[in-house]
Order: structure tokens, then C-alpha cells, then sequence
């Protein structure tokens, strides 16, 4: 009996290490939370009917999809280069993928704004910019609050 008990004593800790979710897969699974948790947020402070929210939901969702996806790719665009191993053409190249990308974004936010205007009024599309704001400070407090901790030695 005692040896069983060793075994899986032994076991728990590489089957708890197999289930873990992959980095990518955490980072996904984060940004719905931290989605999921602005919705819930902007339906508080703009007082939204559930019509309103089952609107919103699928269009906030998607936005936030797209702009993370340009973002991502404009962060893997330049950290990604040696900017002083570079010609000029491959620097002007990269600076033209990233106005690219940048014109990409303005496009997707002129149309959100109009998804949005669709959907609420126009004092409730500044209100959910202003909470949308008020949320990602409240991360960025968060995240450098975590950082600054001083970490346990092991």
C-alpha cells in the first residue's frame, strides 16, 4: 500500500506539469479574461440593456481579436531585427510593413467606431472608450504592482 501511495506521490507532480496550459495557450486564455472582465466592466458603468450586451459582446470580442493580432504582428516586426544590422532597403521595408499595419488598425477602429454607433448611443460609444481605458490602466497598475514584488528566493 505504501508503495502505491509513493507511486503516485511521485506521479502527481509530472501529470500536474503534463496539463499545464502551453504559454501561447495562457496568453490566449488571459486575454479573454481580461475581455471578459471589461465587457462585464462597460455593461456596469454604461448601464447596458442585455440587448445592448448581445450586440456588443460579438463586436468588442472581434475587435479586440484583430487589434491583438496587428499588434502582434508589429511587436514581432521589429523585436525580432538587429536595427543595426539592417541595409536601408530592409529598414525602409520593415518601416513600410509597419505604416502598413498601422493604416490596417485606423481602418479597423473607423469601422468599429461605426459598429459601435449601430449599437449604442454616441455618449455610450465615449463612455466605453473611456472605460476601456480606465480597464487597460488598471492592468498596466496591476501588472507593474507585480512586477515591482520582490520574488521569493528558492
Amino acid at each position: 500500500m505504501n508503495k502505491i501511495l509513493m507511486l503516485l506521490f511521485f506521479c502527481m507532480p509530472i501529470a500536474l506539469w503534463a496539463q499545464r496550459p502551453l504559454p501561447q495557450e495562457r496568453q490566449r486564455e488571459l486575454q479573454m479574461q481580461m475581455t471578459e472582465a471589461s465587457l462585464s466592466e462597460m455593461r456596469m458603468r454604461l448601464n447596458l440593456t442585455d440587448e445592448q450586451m448581445s450586440r456588443l459582446r460579438p463586436v468588442y470580442k472581434q475587435y479586440q481579436k484583430k487589434v491583438a493580432h496587428l499588434n502582434m504582428l508589429n511587436h514581432r516586426l521589429f523585436n525580432r531585427v538587429n536595427a543595426d544590422t539592417l541595409s536601408d532597403e530592409q529598414a525602409r521595408t520593415l518601416l513600410k510593413g509597419y505604416i502598413d499595419r498601422e493604416q490596417k488598425l485606423y481602418n479597423l477602429n473607423k469601422r468599429y467606431m461605426n459598429d459601435l454607433l449601430q449599437i449604442l448611443t454616441p455618449q455610450q460609444v465615449i463612455g466605453l472608450y473611456q472605460s476601456d481605458s480606465f480597464i487597460k490602466w488598471k492592468i498596466r497598475k496591476e501588472y507593474l504592482r507585480r512586477a515591482e514584488r520582490p520574488r521569493k528566493s528558492k
